[in-house]
């Protein structure tokens, strides 16, 4: 079976924790999507790890939004599930000191 989730490959170590804890063998694989990678889950079709998906799905409306919930709780902003797990933080006080140092050397006052 083949799921193709809305979830970026940036995640997929918390993915293969929860995987080892519910003891299903599904392999995760990297789809090329812009603007970042996601998962594609890979498992056999007659397998317990099957029937297993089968039911927690069924519980969970959905197999990809039972992992959207779990990584939610991981703390992952919901926000950020699909477009991967780096945030990028700026120091506005350095980018404005920076700036300063910048506009004296092309001569602005």
């Amino acid at each position: 079976m083949k799921i193709e989730t809305q979830i970026s490959y940036g995640f997929v170590d918390l993915l293969n924790t929860f995987f080892e804890a519910n003891k299903l063998e599904v392999n995760c694989l990297e789809r090329d999507n812009y603007p970042s990678n996601l998962i594609t889950l890979i498992y056999e079709d007659d397998s317990e790890t099957a029937m297993s998906i089968t039911l927690m799905s069924y519980r969970n409306l959905g197999f990809d939004n039972m992992l959207c919930d779990y990584l939610i709780k991981c703390g992952v902003p919901p926000n950020r599930i699909a477009i991967g797990r780096v945030d990028i933080t700026r120091n506005m006080k350095k980018l404005d000191e920076d700036w300063e140092a910048y506009r004296k050397t092309i001569g602005l006052k």
